[in-house]
């Protein structure tokens, strides 16, 4: 990630109101810039956002899983059942970005991922999920920015 683009996020993240930065994402074609912007987002600012970033076809894998965890995806995971315990816009976006996940619609790429998991929620979570979810506690791609801005 270079300086300009570091400090473009920086000012998404600081300096502008949600609507520039939904009308800028709207440009945005690096996968790489579209990580680090989630990776720093607050979510405080809500949903439309990152819901914005996953919708794009620059969004990959890494950044789908890693939107999934920051958005509390684990508790998702760990009560699929239970979803009438939670709020209807959440359970709205987490679940829809679950089927994309499951659904393959996010390509893998260098980014890397690693799922936030100690080592108790990663037992806990190989016992309930099926074949098909053990994608959300694979680790990805070898590329590291996870950078704080």
């Amino acid at each position: 990630m270079n300086k300009e683009n570091e400090k473009k996020i920086q000012d998404m993240l600081y300096d502008k109101s949600n609507e520039e930065v939904l009308k800028e994402i709207d440009n945005i074609e690096d996968s790489e810039f579209l990580y680090v912007y989630a990776f720093n987002y607050n979510w405080n600012n809500g949903f439309d956002i990152p819901a914005k970033i996953i919708s794009k076809k620059s969004c990959d894998l890494s950044t789908a899983l890693m939107i999934f965890y920051k958005a509390d995806g684990i508790r998702y995971l760990m009560e699929k059942n239970n979803g009438e315990k939670n709020s209807d816009y959440w359970l709205k976006f987490i679940k829809s970005l679950y089927e994309e996940i499951i659904s393959h619609k996010f390509q893998q790429t260098m980014i890397k991922f690693e799922p936030p998991l100690s080592k108790v929620q990663l037992y806990k979570l190989k016992k309930i999920l099926n074949i098909n979810e053990n994608i959300f506690i694979q680790k990805f791609g070898v590329q590291d920015l996870d950078i704080f801005l």
